[in-house]
């Protein structure tokens, strides 16, 4: 599975994102906005951080996540998701 990842980022399918200055203070604005009510991670925090980041020089046309939770804080911040194990519920 690491090799056929490997081979999908040399293909340019995946891009490595930095996190960053920005994106720590964007995961802890996110974290303080949804922990409690919606029990956002931090480790999801930092994802939604980068991707959010990423959207200011990219086009992101949805975010591909698995946890049901996870998808409607993503829905919030105004990306459509695409949940592999339910389908498209943007």
């Amino acid at each position: 599975m690491r090799k056929l990842f490997s081979q999908d980022i040399k293909r340019g399918l995946y891009e490595v994102a930095e996190f960053a200055n920005a994106e720590k203070l964007k995961s802890t604005k996110l974290l303080l906005k949804y922990a409690k009510k919606h029990s956002l991670k931090s480790l999801d925090a930092i994802q939604l951080s980068v991707v959010k980041s990423a959207t200011q020089s990219e086009v992101v046309k949805a975010v591909v996540c698995a946890d049901e939770k996870f998808c409607k804080i993503i829905a919030l911040e105004g990306f459509s998701v695409i949940n592999p194990i339910i389908g498209d519920n943007s």
